[in-house]
């Protein structure tokens, strides 16, 4: 194998290990996001208490997040019960 396509191979390498590095620390950080929240008195078709956000901006990050990961499209609306954000499929 010739010096350049070993160039290339190498590069290709690090490139896909940057993005996992970057995906990784994209899911922590909303995996924190996701854990530090509360729960109001309002639930779900299942009777489930559903997680309310604290601001439009944290609810609208985790449904980016869920969308990206699990292609489950969630939308951001106000709790009509208290001062925080819910999220409802579509």
């Amino acid at each position: 194998m010739d010096y350049k396509k070993k160039l290339k191979i190498i590069k290709k390498e690090m490139i896909i290990r940057e993005q996992m590095l970057q995906k990784k620390t994209q899911f922590k950080k909303a995996q924190e996001e996701i854990f530090d929240v509360d729960y109001c008195l309002c639930t779900d078709s299942n009777n489930q208490f559903k997680t309310i956000y604290p601001t439009e901006y944290q609810a609208q990050k985790v449904a980016k997040f869920l969308y990206k990961e699990q292609g489950i499209y969630l939308k951001a609306y106000p709790c009509p019960y208290s001062s925080g954000w819910h999220l409802t499929k579509g």
